[in-house]
């Protein structure tokens, strides 16, 4: 017989925490203009300097498809261009200098809300959370 557990479910509890962690470093980054995610993005593009989306994608963990959705504003606002070259399959993504620019006051933005997450949680907090994240990653 399985064992029942009392109280709440696991899962449930750590989507709620990832999307309340998600939702403030979005807030925290809104006067940049870009989300947490397009960040992300960004920050790997710059790693790279120029790099497919494939390479992207491997880099990042993302699908392909969320990959393409969460590049389209990037391009749409001139953060990033796809500079491939006619009839070549693999795209070649860089940053402008707008995108740089927005990387740039974005990540002091960034550090920020990652200074907030460590004055609330503590050295100790901060020190659990990556051990159970690192745990649960290991699943």
């Amino acid at each position: 017989m399985e064992r029942q557990r009392p109280g709440c479910c696991y899962c449930l509890q750590a989507r709620q925490a990832a999307s309340t962690i998600k939702s403030y470093y979005d807030r925290v980054l809104s006067p940049s203009g870009i989300t947490v995610r397009q960040y992300s993005l960004l920050l790997n593009i710059a790693k790279l300097g120029a790099c497919s989306a494939r390479e992207l994608a491997d880099l990042t963990e993302l699908e392909r498809s969320t990959l393409a959705r969460s590049l389209k504003p990037l391009l749409k606002y001139g953060y990033i261009i796809d500079n491939k070259e006619r009839n070549a399959r693999n795209s070649s993504l860089i940053l402008t200098q707008k995108g740089k620019e927005t990387l740039h006051y974005a990540s002091t933005l960034w550090n920020q809300a990652q200074n907030d997450i460590e004055d609330k949680l503590g050295k100790d907090g901060i020190q659990q959370l990556l051990s159970v994240v690192k745990l649960l990653n290991s699943l």
